[in-house]
């Protein structure tokens, strides 16, 4: 039996090398060009819907805040003064600008007959006289001071106070053993500037501190207010009732806050800060409030074109110096409201 030789004709060789040929270096290279040239795009395209979505949400964080939040207090500034002084300034007793306790509070005390201390009461950034805890302390996350703003009113009916808690309006109590009717509770409301977490100092929001106090004499003061709302609640009066704690915050991420005390003398008008109208001679009635300040996103914005620099107020705003590269990466909006104060005394 013989056995047959190997086929080793140059015709199979051929034939077989063709199978298995692949690409050369130069496809190669050409593929790969290729798929980077779309990795890159696809990436960019990706970037770029990042960078949307981010400023997307950031934009929509700083619109609820003037939406919900700003409006909440220019809805409660405007009751203002409602019920109480014939005029407002720094002398009136019941002022609903509340500047000095020897006048706007005058006879009014802190629970255990403490006196209302001034970092409670309405301060602008130029007043040095600060507080500690949680009383106003000028916290900023800019390079100026912010200030405070401590308005009162009397409630017109039963409603709740910027901290959520019930006011009573009018209502029916005994005075010397006859029914009467006596005006609504006096609600005293302060906003200002504070850290929600201590350790993360220029990360702040808008709180708002409310308490409540009455000034009239009655039988029982366990009558005039609800069981049901400890808030409305009295033992005496002139003594105000869940003032100076921290409070809640209403409006989150705000850099900066500050107001102005808007007068009319004659026919000009003329804006103070406090210290201002304070060292003034003349004290011209107060007719509005200006308030200001500098709202940040809740999330950092993937961009470089971003503003650090406002003018609030008719002053240039900054980030502080020792600002930390991510928070220079933040969305902001500086925005600036006048409120006429509808119960103050303006045909003058």
């Amino acid at each position: 039996m013989s056995i047959l030789p190997l086929d080793t004709s140059t015709q199979s060789i051929s034939i077989l090398a063709k199978r298995q040929s692949g690409f050369t270096l130069v496809e190669l290279m050409i593929s790969l060009v290729l798929g980077l040239l779309i990795s890159a795009a696809v990436m960019q395209i990706y970037l770029a819907n990042v960078r949307s979505a981010t400023l997307q949400e950031a934009g929509s964080s700083i619109i609820d805040s003037n939406v919900f939040g700003i409006p909440v207090i220019e809805e409660h500034i405007r009751l203002a003064n409602l019920g109480l002084a014939g005029t407002v300034n720094d002398t009136s007793e019941g002022s609903g600008i509340v500047l000095t306790q020897t006048g706007n509070l005058k006879g009014i005390k802190l629970s255990g007959n403490a006196d209302v201390p001034l970092a409670l009461l309405t301060n602008t950034g130029d007043v040095t006289a600060v507080g500690t805890g949680n009383q106003w302390s000028a916290k900023t996350a800019t390079n100026t001071p912010s200030g405070q703003l401590t308005i009162q009113f009397r409630a017109p009916q039963n409603m709740y106070d910027c901290e959520g808690n019930l006011a009573l309006g009018p209502r029916e109590v005994n005075i010397n053993k006859i029914k009467k009717i006596i005006d609504g509770q006096i609600v005293i409301e302060r906003y200002y500037l504070h850290a929600q977490d201590a350790s993360k100092p220029n990360q702040l929001s808008l709180y708002c501190d409310a308490g409540k106090y009455i000034t009239e004499d009655m039988d029982k003061y366990s009558e005039q207010g609800q069981t049901s709302s400890p808030s409305t609640v009295f033992s005496d009066k002139n003594v105000i009732k869940d003032f100076g704690d921290k409070g809640i915050a209403i409006v989150e991420q705000m850099d900066y806050f500050d107001v102005l005390l808007g007068t009319r003398d004659g026919g000009n008008i003329r804006y103070y800060t406090v210290k201002q109208y304070k060292d003034s001679l003349s004290k011209p009635e107060i007719i509005s409030v200006k308030i200001g300040g500098v709202i940040r996103s809740n999330n950092v914005v993937q961009t470089s074109e971003l503003n650090n620099e406002f003018s609030v107020l008719g002053k240039n705003i900054k980030l502080k110096a020792d600002a930390t590269d991510v928070e220079k990466k933040y969305l902001r909006f500086a925005f600036q409201n006048e409120i006429a104060l509808r119960n103050a005394r303006l045909n003058f």
